[in-house]
This record gives structure tokens, C-alpha cells and sequence, in this order.
């Protein structure tokens, strides 16, 4: 019997790239069978979802298999959207009745056959394609931390730790300056209930066997050794004592830290230990290079698009006890929770009662890792693989997270415009910013959800409930776990309306001009009832008033995190000069600036 081979599409999101094109060999008379029996084969985990598959002949469709990732995935959507109903290949038909003159050139990458199952459907819906873009940076970056130099290399000397912390994997954990990003806690809730028992170090009451250990763990600590070894020799034992579970050896080609606790294939807890301060390097920044490595292990590898790989890390140099955690996003972030010193002194009881506090609040986030892992062995990769980039925030207190909105994360927004970003750039990484999906009355609408140290909401919803709104609708505000606000409002996208700032726009194109009177009298509205509750919105330009040109015209406050009250609230100590806003760092807010900025602003719109 002949056999014809096809070029098939099978662009489901959940797969490698590589793997979304297929070749089908099939028999001349059975080769409709033929082909369901080998993409069974192929993709034996989508067996349930292929049974309900339809078949449609490509036409025009080429594809460039080594950027299928990012481009071409795009390309089969699109096509599917646009498909000819005309080209549905009927269940059971030979497909040599549509193929007369056979399949394509078997050299190119043109697509004969393109398969749609219910699960690609939806995903098409999810806007499941830029989403994947955001994948696939992720793992060139993982790529990109594995061609790292060691940790041990990483921190011997400054220019190490310069070349291995600026270079285009390092972390970021807020040095420099500008190599930071939001909390750890936004995005995982083992850390953030480390992080929140931390803060509530009361609420512990150690038995005897910890309590015997902490002392322990401090009188190593303050004692002196000949070698850095002995130190560690001694250490191990009390911490294998102090922390859940057992230290475990690495792989032979993993990365050799002083202590590592496993689930599975997963760390759960990273030690480094280090005879003091400035000895052979930071046992922090060390321990997070350790973690970088770890998780471009191979063990990981089916599960980077499944998790964004939450650990703790553990410092000890000296008498000094660092505590830490790290999550793998589109880069590696970390955030320094705890830092103390481990001594007796005046302060014996109490110093020895904290570090044995402590243990119990790392150990508690240990068993919530270790639930985290454990759920995750085996399961396969959800389509799309989104949560590993996207927060997953956890409410302060801890109780009261029920409450939280259910949010569907799928984007970053950029800092500039607010428009959506195909993949995060450094001149992103600092905000907090998305754009999720959320159930509102009957129907799913998108949101801007951000994430702000400070934020006043009384401030924004007066302003938002006029009859012609001042500020784009809130749906709620809460403080979360990583010392923050969440607040998730109404998105205006950007065919709707822009910043008046005719600079706000970075694709070229300009935004509506504003009419000055417009927004003289909407600001002034603004301003009149924020003053009349003696608030000051203390940030008043261009990038903070978005341009409506509906309706004739109208003008919303975007930005609610600088008010602050009449005479009393401080301009931030870290104000950028560069603003123009009138006022110095510290300075006392008052009702005046606002005014002066107003006049400030016109004078910018009418020249």
C-alpha cells in the first residue's frame, strides 16, 4: 500500500515548540484514521482533547519552524480565525480527495493540515499567543543563567560581583540601583507567609528540643574557628536539627551549596555558610547564584513552564543570620527578609528565645513548599502556562485572603503608556503592573490591577463615583502580604483614551490632543473636591490625567499613591527633581502646589 506523508499543525499551547509541527505518514485508502492513530500516538497525554478534533486544509500557510514559538503560533491563530469554512476536511473522508495533486513540497515548512481541538479553541480566546511570548523569554533567560559563571566565582571579588550581577541573567535584588522588582510574596504564598510570620514572631511558642537548638546554633555562632570548615562542620549538624526535614546531597553536576533541603526534585531551602562578614564572599548573593543554577538542572526542566520555583535561603557569616527568598518570574528576583545577629550578650534570653522564632517561621513555610511540590510531581503543564509569571498575592493578614478578587494575570503594562507588553523589558521589571480578566456582575471584563506601596483609596473612589467620573472605576483595594496595596481598577485602553503628556506614546503614534479648557474644568473639579477634604493630590502633571476624547471631552486622575493630607502628609524622600512639581524631598504638602501645578500644566498645554 502507497503511503503519503502530510505536514500537520497541532499548535496546542501547552507543548514544546518544536513539537507543534508534525509529520503524518498515512496510508492511501485508511489515511484518515491513519493520521488520528499517529497524533494519538505522538501526543498520548491529548488523546481525550484529539478525539474531538477537526481537521482543515492549510492553504497559504508557511511556517518558520526554528520562531514557531513566538511568531508562528500567532500565524496558525490567525489562520484558524480567518479559515474558509469550506476547508474542513469531513471525518472520514480520504483525504486524497482534497490533496489531488498531493501534499506540499515536503521540504519547506508549508502546513497541509492544521488541527483545532476544543482546548485550542479556548486558548485562542485567552489570547493564549502573546502569552506565550512571555514563555519563551523565560526560557532564554533560564538558558542564560546556565552559561553564568560558578556562585563561588560569582562573589571572590567586586569586579566578579559586578560582571556576574549586571550581566544580562543576574538577579535582581536591588543592586544597582535600578535591578529590582516587586516582592517575592506577590507571587507565591509560602513566601508570603514566611514573610508575614516574620513580622509576627510572637505568635511562636518554641518547645525545648528548638529552643535547645537556637542556644546551640548561637554559641557556634559567636565562637571563632582556624579554618572556615571547622565552622561549617559544626554548624550543619545544629541546623539539620533546627530545620524540617533533611539536608540532602546534590546531583553530581549540580551546583555544591553548603546545605540543601529537597522535595523531590525541588529545593525547598538553600544554606550557605561563610566564617564572617566579607570571607570569601556574600553567603547571600552566593546562595541565590546557587539557586539560579539549580533550577537550570535538567530535574527542572519539565516544570519551569508549571511553577515559578519559590525557595528560602539561608545565610550565616559569622554571628550575622540573613533570611531570604527568591522566585524564578521572567528573571530571578530576591528579597532580604530578616537580618540578625546571633549573640548572647545582656540580651541573652531574649536573643536566644527570636533565632529560635525564627526557625519555626522558616519551617512552617518549608511544609507549605513541600505541599506546593509535592502537587506539582507529575502533573502535566496547563495550557497556557501562565501563573509562573503573574502574582498570586496573599492578603495581610492571611485570613482574610477569601476576599480577594479572583484575577486571571496575562500581561505586564508598560510603565510609560499602559499599554500591554509583549514581554517584560528591564524599564519594566520595577513596577507592578498587569492587566488581568475578571468576573464583574455577568460578564469577564479586563482590569489594571497594581500593586502600590501606598495608595489613597478614599481619595480615588470620590473621585470615581461623580456622575461624570473623575477616575477610572475601582473595584477594590486591600492591603497584601509584601507591605503593599492591591488595587484592581477599571482599564481604559488606549483607543479610548491616553495620557495628556504627548510624550506618554512609544510606538509614534500621537495621542488625541487635549482640549485645555477641558481639562482646566475637569481638573479644577478634581482638585476642588480633593482640597474641600483637606487632601492634596501632590502629583499633578502630565503622566497622572488621562485624555478622554469621548463625549466632548473629559479628563481622570490615574494615580492616587502621592495624596496626602493638607499640612501634615510629606512629599516622598525620594521625589524625582526632574517631575517639576515645585517642591523639594520631605517637604509638607499643602493645597497650594496643586494650584501652582495646575498653572504649571496649562501653560505647558497652550505652548
Amino acid at each position: 500500500m502507497t503511503t503519503t506523508i502530510y505536514n500537520v499543525a497541532y499548535p496546542n499551547p501547552s507543548l514544546d515548540p518544536l513539537d507543534r509541527l508534525c509529520r503524518c505518514r498515512v496510508g492511501s485508502e485508511t489515511d484518515w484514521m491513519d493520521l488520528l492513530s499517529q497524533l494519538y500516538d505522538d501526543y498520548p497525554k491529548h488523546t481525550e482533547d484529539l478525539k474531538r478534533a477537526t481537521l482543515w486544509k492549510a492553504i497559504d500557510l508557511k511556517l518558520e519552524k526554528a520562531d514557531v514559538y513566538n511568531v508562528s503560533t500567532q500565524k496558525v491563530y490567525d489562520w484558524i480565525h480567518n479559515k474558509d469554512e469550506g476547508a474542513m476536511l469531513p471525518r472520514g473522508d480520504p483525504l486524497v480527495e482534497y490533496f489531488p495533486d498531493g501534499p506540499h513540497d515536503q521540504s519547506l515548512e508549508q502546513v497541509d493540515i492544521v488541527v483545532v481541538t476544543p482546548e485550542i479553541v479556548k486558548a485562542m480566546e485567552r489570547g493564549v499567543a502573546g502569552e506565550l511570548r512571555y514563555i519563551m523569554a523565560r526560557e532564554r533567560m533560564s538558558r542564560i543563567i546556565k552559561r553564568a559563571p560558578s556562585p563561588s566565582k560569582g562573589v571572590k571579588s567586586t569586579a566578579a560581583v559586578m560582571e556576574t550581577v549586571c550581566g544580562p541573567g543576574g538577579p535582581r535584588y536591588g543592586r544597582p540601583s535600578d535591578r529590582f522588582g516587586p516582592p517575592t510574596a506577590l507571587f507565591s504564598g509560602p513566601l508570603a507567609f514566611l514573610k508575614y510570620d516574620l513580622e509576627h514572631l510572637e505568635s511562636f511558642a518554641p518547645d525545648r528540643v528548638t529552643l535547645n537548638s537556637a542556644f546551640e546554633l548561637v554559641a557556634i555562632a559567636t565562637d571563632f574557628f582556624d579554618e572556615e570548615g571547622k565552622r561549617e562542620e559544626a554548624l550543619k549538624p545544629i541546623l539539620q536539627e533546627l530545620l524540617a526535614g533533611k539536608n540532602q546531597p546534590t546531583a553530581d553536576n549540580a551546583p555544591k551549596p553548603d546545605g540543601v533541603w529537597f522535595e523531590g526534585p525541588f529545593a525547598c531551602l538553600i544554606t550557605q555558610l561563610k566564617d564572617d562578614p566579607g570571607h570569601g564572599g556574600d553567603p547571600f548573593l552566593q546562595g541565590l547564584l546557587v539557586y539560579g543554577k539549580t533550577i537550570t538542572q535538567e530535574e527542572y526542566t519539565p516544570y519551569l513552564k508549571q511553577s515559578n520555583v519559590p525557595v528560602i535561603l539561608l545565610a550565616i557569616a559569622g554571628n550575622r543570620l540573613v533570611v531570604s527568598t527568591a522566585v524564578f518570574t521572567d528573571a530571578i528576583y530576591a528579597d532580604k527578609l530578616l537580618s540578625t545577629r546571633l549573640q548572647f550578650g545582656f540580651y541573652a534570653s531574649d536573643n536566644v528565645l527570636h533565632v529560635a522564632r525564627v526557625f519555626m517561621a522558616i519551617n512552617g513555610s518549608m511544609r507549605r513548599l513541600r505541599d506546593l511540590y509535592k502537587d506539582l510531581v507529575g502533573v502535566p503543564c496547563p495550557s497556557p502556562p501562565r501563573a509562573v509569571l503573574w502574582p498570586n498575592p496573599t492578603a495581610d493578614p492571611p485570613e482574610f485572603t477569601e476576599i480577594l478578587p479572583k484575577l486571571e494575570f496575562f500581561c505586564k503594562v508598560n510603565h510609560i503608556d499602559g499599554a500591554e507588553l509583549p514581554v517584560i523589558d528591564e524599564d519594566n521589571e520595577q513596577h507592578a503592573m498587569y492587566l488581568a480578566r475578571m468576573e464583574i456582575e455577568t460578564s469577564t471584563q479586563v482590569v489594571f490591577v497594581k500593586f502600590a506601596v501606598k495608595y489613597h483609596e478614599d481619595a480615588h473612589r470620590l473621585l470615581a463615583n461623580q456622575d461624570s467620573p473623575l477616575a477610572p472605576a475601582l473595584y477594590f483595594c486591600a492591603r497584601v502580604i509584601g507591605d503593599m496595596y492591591m488595587v484592581v481598577m477599571e482599564y481604559i485602553t488606549k483607543s479610548r483614551g491616553q495620557s495628556i503628556d504627548p510624550y506618554s506614546s512609544i510606538d509614534g503614534s500621537p495621542p488625541p490632543q487635549p482640549v485645555p479648557a477641558v481639562v482646566r474644568r475637569d481638573v479644577c473639579k478634581g482638585l476642588d473636591l480633593l482640597h474641600e477634604r483637606d487632601l492634596v493630590f501632590g502629583d499633578l502633571r502630565e503622566t497622572n490625567l488621562l485624555y478622554l476624547a469621548e463625549d466632548g471631552g473629559r479628563v481622570l486622575f490615574v494615580d492616587f499613591d502621592g495624596v496626602g493630607r493638607d499640612g501634615m502628609d510629606r512629599y516622598s524622600p525620594c521625589l524625582d527633581p526632574a517631575a517639576g512639581l515645585g517642591v523639594a524631598r520631605g517637604q509638607v504638602m499643602e493645597k497650594a502646589h496643586d494650584r501652582r501645578n495646575l498653572e504649571r500644566l496649562m501653560e505647558r498645554l497652550s505652548s
